[in-house]
């Protein structure tokens, strides 16, 4: 117990604080909080600096409408209706919110000037084409910032000179100097704190991916029955990573499983022909032996070795899982393959092929072959000495139906669906003696489903079984 305590602190100690993952992505979060804080306040500023302009802009907007019912222009010179406008305390003395005030005719003679001016000089005079009622620039004058605004003096259709008005901008300038200052004062804490916020988010992202790991790093080769039990929505990323590798555990466990049963099966149908090649052996060399026991004895090797290599052929096929079968280009013709071949290899004639001509099919030959040796050999196995096997082929559209019918032991309807797996026996072929590998049917299943086609069990009445092989057939033109 305080081992596995001891190991488990270990193991954590072992893991870094902040991983690669956390560090890639709290950067991402943090360099794009930080752009659009950055942005925010570059667009916070604009709509600030727009806002105050814009007053100021309706200030001198609403001063100038003033100063223009105010006076009236004759000839070169300006008469004044009321004093008093020109008398306010933001024309006579210079404030933040002052109005600097110049008169003037297209010949940039200078015609009235606020009392102010005489302070602040330098205010230029500019004849400047513009449409609209009313023309907004900003101004620099001895180091400070003017918001000027320029009015047409026109009389019967006439431009005579313009009205120029101009206010600090001190009001903006201090608001904005103002923002852009605290921003620099704030911008590494806000960048601390963003990074901050980064780390905890991008790790209470990663954490239930850590919780999946730390479940899945306890599912071993031995045991491979656990299966990860974290509560996540089956429709988002998480359940579907779950999904995903529970799914994969499951083909893991059921692979191991099948390679396990496949190896000790194996060996087990590989030592019985290599005992007997083995006995035979120890017993002919024992002493000087006659010419029909050595004939004997090498009888008995030759079948044990044909027994083999069929065994370790037929598992190497089931190892590719006959994948030459899928996507293979040849065609064979089925009614030479089942006339000719198969019937020459039928010593005791109790094999009956009907079959139509010209029947093609596409794939491998030496496969299809297989597939028919072993239902045929099955067929006459596990029926009587002097009992007829039927091969019938009949044409459908599409297809062709192959049928090996016998009149054998049969098979319990429980079992039909088994004997087509790796190394399965049916309990009366145990009970019967009859001796065989499990292999046979498991490689006609895999090369008939390769090819695209379907194999089905039913009962021969009143006695045996019918395998029955529905094919995609080819038309040759």
């Amino acid at each position: 117990m305080e081992r596995d305590i001891y190991l488990s602190l270990i193991k954590i100690m072992k893991k870094p604080l902040i991983t690669k993952s956390v560090k890639k992505n709290a950067t991402i979060f943090t360099v794009v909080l930080f752009i659009g804080y950055l942005i925010f306040n570059f667009f916070t500023v604009l709509q600030i600096n727009y806002y105050f302009i814009d007053n100021v802009d309706t200030r001198l907007k609403h001063e100038v409408e003033h100063i223009s019912v105010n006076i009236v222009f004759n000839e070169d010179t300006i008469v004044v209706l009321n004093g008093k406008e020109f008398e306010e305390f933001d024309m006579l003395h210079i404030s933040d919110n002052s109005f600097f005030l110049q008169i003037y005719n297209i010949d940039k003679e200078l015609l009235f000037q606020s009392k102010n001016l005489e302070t602040f000089q330098n205010l230029p005079i500019r004849i400047i084409e513009f449409d609209d009622k009313f023309l907004f620039t900003n101004e620099k004058v001895d180091f400070k910032g003017l918001r000027v605004c320029y009015s047409k003096i026109i009389n019967e259709g006439k431009l005579l000179g313009y009205i120029q008005l101009a206010t600090p901008k001190t009001s903006v300038n201090s608001a904005i100097e103002g923002i852009i200052s605290f921003n620099l004062l704030t911008l590494p804490l806000a960048f601390i704190l963003f990074l901050i916020v980064s780390l905890i988010f991008a790790k209470r992202s990663l954490k239930p991916i850590n919780k999946i790991i730390e479940i899945a790093e306890e599912i071993t080769a031995t045991n491979l029955s656990n299966r990860i039990d974290y509560e996540a929505d089956t429709e988002d990323e998480l359940g579907r990573l779950k999904a995903t590798l529970n799914d994969l555990f499951n083909r893991l466990e059921f692979q191991i499983n099948q390679i396990s049963q496949f190896s000790d099966n194996a060996s087990h149908q590989l030592m019985n022909p290599l005992t007997a090649i083995k006995t035979e052996l120890e017993y002919i060399l024992k002493k000087e032996r006659s010419a029909d026991e050595y004939k004997e004895t090498l009888e008995t090797i030759d079948e044990q070795t044909s027994e083999m290599i069929n065994i370790v052929r037929t598992l190497l096929i089931l190892a590719k899982d006959c994948a030459v079968c899928t996507d293979s280009s040849k065609v064979f013709s089925l009614t030479n393959l089942l006339q000719n071949e198969i019937m020459e290899e039928d010593k005791n004639n109790r094999v009956t092929i009907s079959i139509p001509e010209n029947i093609y099919l596409k794939g491998e030959a030496d496969y299809f072959k297989m597939v028919l040796e072993n239902l045929i050999n099955n067929a006459l196995k596990y029926s009587s000495e002097k009992s007829e096997v039927k091969v019938i082929v009949e044409e459908k559209t599409n297809s062709i139906i192959i049928s090996v019918c016998d009149n054998g032991i049969g098979i319990p309807d429980n079992e039909k669906s088994k004997v087509f797996d790796r190394f399965y026996r049916g309990s009366n072929v145990e009970s019967n003696g009859i001796k065989g590998h499990g292999l046979g049917l498991n490689l006609v299943k895999i090369v008939v489903n390769k090819m695209g086609g379907s194999i089905t069990i039913i009962d021969n009445k009143p006695q045996g079984t019918i395998f029955t092989l529905e094919i995609t057939r080819l038309i040759l033109e």
